[in-house]
């Protein structure tokens, strides 16, 4: 997997008054915080596959815990379960853990958190977004936002577990 998702390199300060944009391309991303949290999980990443959960140690990311979300994927019917979310989330967005994205679902102007997870699984790709987002708790808000969602795979292939980085701009 490694060589399908290259480094990438400080960018400039952030955007985040354009279009919500996402996609696979890091280059979306103009939050450094985020940047390096990518950084960091490639680097967790063995050849040709994703890392495992525990590989993204909890020592390693000291930083960036408290913009995390860790959710784990369930199948038949596909859903999300929210494990993990960090302060700083919490703080902004509400506290989600234990809850299905299903029924409460970060929904954002390119699409539904729902349908952004659906998409890390189904392509096996990390996905980035930046841009105006709102939630499903406070509909009224749009808070500018940077994050990515990035796979993981007990097997190293099939996506088990999501895990994101999330900057409020």
């Amino acid at each position: 997997m490694t060589e399908a998702f290259p480094p990438v390199p400080p960018q400039a300060g952030p955007s985040g008054t354009g279009p919500t944009r996402t996609g696979p391309d890091p280059a979306i991303i103009t939050n450094q915080h985020v940047l390096n949290f990518y950084n960091l999980w490639l680097s967790r990443c063995p050849p040709g596959g994703f890392p495992t959960k525990a590989e993204m140690d909890p020592l390693l990311m000291g930083r960036y815990l408290s913009t995390l979300l860790l959710l784990k994927v369930h199948r038949d019917p596909l859903d999300f379960e929210y494990r993990i979310i960090g302060e700083e989330v919490i703080a902004l967005l509400g506290n989600m853990t234990g809850k299905r994205v299903g029924g409460s679902a970060m929904i954002n102007l390119a699409g539904s958190a729902y349908a952004n997870y659906s998409w890390v699984v189904e392509q096996r790709l990390p996905q980035f977004l930046e841009g105006p987002a709102t939630t499903a708790f406070r509909k009224e808000r749009v808070y500018v936002m940077s994050r990515v969602h990035c796979p993981l795979a007990e097997d190293g292939q099939t996506v088990d577990h999501i895990i994101s980085c999330v900057a409020f701009l």
